[in-house]
């Protein structure tokens, strides 16, 4: 409150009365009062996110306001992998469609190997994938961000870190048949390969693996960006594996040899821009 109030030149009382009346005028709860810290609430980290947005709009339609830079206009078919998650996809979306409204988005959801298809037969502009390209291929790629892989179950695990034993006996939900996450983990974790793993079902998406996980069907692996919600919510817990956290990069891809458009440009710049403040 006092570094506020030096910052906005008022009184550490008024910045308190202002922060009281925008909770009553909200009817919430935007701070977590413990002691003399104040850390925000799931609803305060929201506000600041929206309000965040909403500044970083304005500030690009004044820009392209001041330099008289014409607006973009166009259709992108963007391809993403079924276990993004929906929340960052829609964040981008959201900021995009605010900043440049004329520009359309067409979202397309597939595995990993369905949407390199769809690049190289030129039915989507650019694909948000879990593997990288390799080989030589028509597509190409450029790293977009990164992920923890968790893996999380409904049920509170023992503090200590699970056996190897112990995880083969586990239930796991897997997203499609093909998939190499679970595998993954283990090799990362254990150093092992594990061919008979026992999955109970296989759900496509991210989504719909965390709802089956929440039924308590099995385990599964989660991108940390879509299991934090619900891990700080007490709702689902981490199994610690015996090393750090694996992390995955997820990769933008687009056809080498695609036609380049001012839509197609900006769309490109502006996720690499997006995803590189989270």
């Amino acid at each position: 409150m006092t570094k506020a109030g030096l910052k906005l030149n008022l009184t550490p009382s008024a910045i308190s009365q202002s922060v009281r009346g925008l909770e009553i005028s909200l009817d919430t709860q935007l701070f977590d009062r413990v002691g003399k810290q104040m850390l925000l609430t799931h609803d305060g980290r929201t506000l600041v996110s929206a309000l965040t947005r909403y500044q970083e709009g304005l500030r690009e339609s004044l820009s392209q306001l001041q330099s008289g830079q014409p607006i973009v206009k166009g259709i992108i078919r963007l391809g993403i992998f079924y276990g993004f998650s929906n929340t960052l996809a829609a964040e981008f979306l959201a900021s995009l469609r605010q900043e440049h409204p004329e520009l359309e988005v067409d979202v397309i959801f597939g595995s990993p190997s369905e949407l390199d298809r769809l690049l190289q037969y030129k039915r989507v502009d650019f694909t948000i994938n879990l593997f990288k390209t390799k080989g030589e291929t028509s597509i190409k790629d450029v790293k977009l961000s990164a992920d923890e892989l968790w893996l999380v179950s409904s049920q509170p695990p023992p503090r200590r870190s699970l056996g190897f034993n112990e995880l083969r006996k586990a239930p796991f939900i897997d997203y499609y048949r093909k998939s190499r996450l679970i595998s993954a983990w283990i090799a990362h974790h254990f150093g092992k390969k594990l061919r008979d793993i026992p999955i109970t079902m296989y759900a496509s998406h991210s989504e719909l693996v965390v709802q089956l996980i929440l039924q308590g069907v099995g385990i599964g692996i989660v991108a940390s960006s879509i299991a934090r919600p619900y891990v700080e919510e007490g709702r689902l817990f981490v199994i610690r594996g015996q090393k750090g956290q694996l992390e995955s990069p997820i990769w933008l891809k687009e056809n080498k040899d695609s036609t380049g458009s001012p839509a197609k440009a900006l769309f490109k710049d502006k996720m690499l821009s997006h995803f590189a403040r989270r």
